[in-house]
């Protein structure tokens, strides 16, 4: 397996992993018609919206956090 793809197969790296293994398999199931998946869609781009926001949360708090702390010391 390639690195990206190692990458993508983490669940640290990619959250919604259960997620995107269900919508694929759905797809392989019914021959790639994307009609018939639309709630596994759904429910993908619940997860990684859900995520998105999450992380860009923890990251701001991270940064607010290291620069009260740093300016405190300096």
């Amino acid at each position: 397996m390639s690195r990206n793809v190692q990458r993508l197969r983490d669940h640290d790296t990619n959250p919604c992993l259960a997620e995107t293994d269900a919508s694929r398999q759905c797809m392989d199931d019914n021959n790639y018609r994307k009609d018939m998946c639309a709630s596994y869609f759904l429910k993908y781009k619940n997860c990684r919206k859900f995520w998105t926001k999450h992380s860009a949360v923890g990251i701001a708090a991270e940064k607010s956090l290291l620069l009260c702390c740093t300016s405190n010391t300096l």
